[in-house]
């Protein structure tokens, strides 16, 4: 794995711990969300981020499955007072942490406030700290997670370079935008030989959505096709740890860093209870909604 250093890292540090966790959803509106998130995670990872990756979701489908790992427990076992907090986060590859939720996020969001409450103080009460969290929620109705609502500070979107690709992204955004009325969008154009392409679709995008949808999107970078990726996936690690001078890595790398340059509210300097106290908030707004 490529060493990041010491001043470099040091500088990061202090720039992510500045305002506290930071919450990053990342979908493509169906397949190619887990591959995306793992490598994220990676680049971050690398750079001195410390990551946790909420995962949504199947087990045969989720993070610690593409990372070849296996969760014995699951949120759900927080809820039950059965297993702590720390016993169900799954450690992985490359400094990468990971918090099955698929059974528990439902019941946590069914729980009288008294018992919320409690699974909220457990999480306050983690054994590590976190300064990214980076949102892997299941697709479409199969969610249990109110996102990206008010939990969510980002959002980032994986358009891919063919046609069926391009709409699904942009149909995902049109419904979020729609359901959660987010109006700023980032896009990462994925599977284009170049940026000049790659600018050429989002451009594209950005115009429709913009005349359409009243979103702004803006634009992350794009990633070329590699078979790097593939082999790392096989691999079961994040294409920065196992081909760092891959172009994927670097391109995974540079999105890493201008997620670290982003500006953030001053109400962003929670932690990781902050966050899911909001998630229960923002739960609570859409059935009052509904």
């Amino acid at each position: 794995m490529a060493k990041t250093r010491p001043d470099q890292a040091e500088g990061l540090r202090r720039l992510l711990d500045r305002s506290g966790l930071r919450v990053v959803c990342v979908s493509a509106g169906g397949s190619g969300d887990t591959g995306a998130i793992v490598n994220l995670a990676g680049a971050l990872a690398e750079l001195g981020s410390d990551v946790l990756i909420l995962d949504e979701q199947p087990a045969a489908r989720g993070v610690t499955a593409a990372l070849g790992l296996k969760a014995r427990f699951d949120f759900e076992h927080v809820i039950r007072r059965e297993r702590d907090l720390d016993e169900v986060i799954v450690r992985g590859p490359a400094g990468i942490r990971i918090l099955p939720v698929a059974r528990g996020t439902r019941s946590l969001l069914q729980l009288p406030a008294t018992e919320q409450q409690r699974v909220l103080e457990r999480c306050g009460r983690l054994g590590f700290s976190v300064d990214t969290l980076l949102v892997a929620a299941a697709a479409g109705s199969a969610s249990a997670l109110p996102w990206p609502g008010p939990a969510a500070e980002e959002v980032i979107i994986l358009a891919g370079g063919s046609a069926a690709a391009i709409t699904t992204a942009y149909a995902l955004i049109k419904r979020l935008s729609n359901e959660f009325a987010r109006r700023e969008f980032h896009v990462l154009v994925s599977n284009v030989a170049s940026e000049s392409e790659a600018r050429t679709i989002f451009a594209n995008m950005s115009g429709v959505a913009r005349r359409y949808l009243h979103v702004s999107l803006d634009f992350m970078g794009h990633v070329p096709p590699d078979d790097k990726l593939q082999h790392a996936a096989r691999l079961r690690l994040p294409v920065v740890a196992a081909f760092p001078g891959a172009a994927a890595a670097g391109s995974f790398r540079r999105l890493a860093q201008a997620i670290a340059g982003w500006p953030r509210a001053e109400e962003d300097g929670c932690g990781f209870d902050e966050f899911m106290r909001r998630l229960i908030r923002s739960d609570g707004l859409r059935a009052a909604a509904a």
